[in-house]
């Protein structure tokens, strides 16, 4: 019965966030999209470009906020109009509006990733190019006066996720549908226990996605109301502890708990986002080969895995070695420890097991549905 109800009510839900796509694309992290752009000049044309200007600082500024640490974002590099003319490859315009002396539209810009990185070097700035695969965001809110909710109603704490746009950082979040699939996939009980069969189920739901149990508890008795919040990042099937972060979260005067909330979706999102840059940050200076063999029954497999492997940030190159019936030898040279190379092929669905000198890598069991 319960299930039912809370199957009525999620029928009504509006959710703002995409699911995760059926197979994730690689991302270009050196692209920032859909920068809104906004100025008024002497004449339409010198609108445009006092916008498409101001647009690429603003990008500029949110593409060096992606890549570091918030305790670095107050010494990043400012570029001048000239340095831009450089850094930016291309740009992609789309929605204009224009007046006589107005002009809007939004604006992606793409970046050239050497020269960005040059300017993080020299500034000896730490920075993370790695993206994460998508995280199932699980929201489970106690008020204290019964059972914890995840997608039972009413629970503010999910709609407060459901209201915020997904963020454009390394780390993309997926809100579930929350349908019948869902519901018996995994409970707040299960989610807050990391209950393994129980995240498994909910992550081959959506591609294999890692699965982030975001616990708020609310205190409306106390005076100001206080919002302590526990996010917890699993990744179903994969090795190493599941990574935690804390807020607690103190409402102002006039902050509503609906503020509170939202404040504490913010603050969650953000710690999250950079516990991963944290972990994945690459040491350029350090590189190492290994050799793996890649199992492939097949030539289109064995590309696959090629493919995969490419445009990874920790990846320098790949080589292949030896080829037979069965199985391809690689080479692979990377950037930073092996933990972190480890890391990098698991967003791409690769896993490296075995030792040295007998790695074996291949790609993960399909999810099942």
């Amino acid at each position: 019965m319960a299930v039912k109800r809370a199957l009525v009510i999620l029928a009504f839900a509006v959710l703002a966030w995409p699911a995760a796509p059926a197979r994730a694309q690689p991302r270009d992290v050196f692209t920032v999209a859909a920068v809104p752009v906004d100025a008024t000049a002497a004449n339409a044309n010198a609108a445009r470009d006092q916008a498409r200007r101001d647009g690429e600082h603003r990008a500029y500024q949110m593409l060096l906020e992606r890549l570091t640490l918030d305790a670095d974002h107050a010494r990043l590099p400012p570029a001048s109009d000239a340095a831009l003319d450089d850094l930016v490859k291309g740009f992609e315009v789309a929605h204009e509006r224009t007046s006589g002396v107005r002009y809007l539209a939004n604006y992606t810009y793409h970046f050239d990733a050497s020269a960005v990185r040059k300017i993080l070097r020299d500034a000896h700035i730490p920075f993370c190019e790695t993206p994460s695969k998508p995280l199932v965001v699980l929201a489970v809110f106690e008020n204290g006066a019964g059972s914890p909710a995840l997608w039972e109603d009413p629970n503010p704490w999910r709609d407060a996720w459901g209201a915020k746009a997904p963020p454009a950082g390394l780390v993309p979040l997926v809100l579930p549908y929350g349908d019948l699939n869902d519901v018996q996939a995994v409970d707040a009980d299960g989610a807050l226990k990391g209950d393994p069969a129980r995240l498994q189920a909910i992550a081959s739901r959506y591609n294999n996605a890692d699965v982030l149990v975001a616990e708020a508890a609310l205190k409306s008795d106390a005076d100001p109301h206080t919002l302590a919040v526990n996010a917890t990042r699993y990744t179903p099937g994969g090795a190493g502890p599941p990574q935690s972060v804390t807020r607690t979260l103190t409402a102002t005067p006039a902050e509503s708990d609906g503020d509170l909330l939202a404040a504490g979706v913010a603050a969650a999102a953000d710690a999250v986002e950079d516990a991963w840059k944290q972990a994945n940050i690459l040491d350029y200076s350090h590189t190492a080969t290994i050799t793996v063999r890649v199992p492939a029954s097949d030539l289109a497999a064995l590309v696959d895995v090629r493919n995969r492997l490419a445009g990874l940030p920790a990846i320098e190159r790949s080589d292949l070695v030896a080829l037979n019936r069965t199985q391809a030898t690689l080479a692979i040279h990377y950037f930073g420890d092996p933990a972190q190379l480890r890391t990098a092929l698991a967003q791409r669905d690769l896993v490296l097991d075995g030792q040295d000198p007998d790695f074996v890598l291949e790609r993960a069991p399909a999810p099942a549905h």
